[in-house]
């Protein structure tokens, strides 16, 4: 009995199944089958999503480093200029010292040649006094004030001038 063939029930069994299918095929399998493409697209999606998230934060991670380069090629100039500033307002201070320290030795100079001059001037009109009351006293001789005087500027005169020409 199991090895009869009937060929009724073969060809009822052939039918039902292709009815099964196509049931199955309209019913279960298009849905079935629409779903696994709405998960496939949305895998695929999502996998894009994601290789474009990565690509961003790559380009965000590149330009991360790329301002962080600039930053600090940014900061290098600014110390860079700093210490330039400092030096110059060093050399600056140093020159203004400088020019500062010979100016005051011109002046202490100009002012000792001054008061040089003031002490030889004053020594030999105090020397001429003396010198005019000396000659009176040795002369016992009365000779008028401006005839004094012009022996006195005579003599001063031909006195050496002791590095002053």
């Amino acid at each position: 009995m199991l090895l009869n063939v009937d060929t009724g029930l073969m060809f009822w069994t052939i039918v039902t199944f292709v009815l099964l299918l196509l049931v199955l095929r309209a019913v279960a399998w298009k849905p079935l089958l629409a779903m696994l493409d709405e998960r496939e697209r949305r895998i695929r999606d999502s996998l894009n999503q994601a290789e474009k998230a990565r690509e961003e934060a790559q380009s965000a991670a590149e330009e991360n480093r790329r301002a962080m380069e600039q930053a600090q090629a940014e900061a290098r100039q600014a110390i860079s200029e700093g210490r330039e500033a400092a030096e110059r307002a060093a050399q600056e201070v140093r020159q203004r010292a400088s020019d500062e320290s010979r100016q005051m030795l011109e002046q202490a100079r100009r002012t000792i040649r001054q008061e040089k001059e003031q002490a030889i001037q004053e020594l030999r009109t105090h020397a001429a006094g003396l010198a005019i009351e000396a000659a009176g006293k040795v002369l016992d001789e009365n000779l008028d004030n401006a005839r004094n005087r012009k022996l006195v500027d005579e003599f001063i005169e031909s006195i050496p001038d002791n590095g002053q020409n």
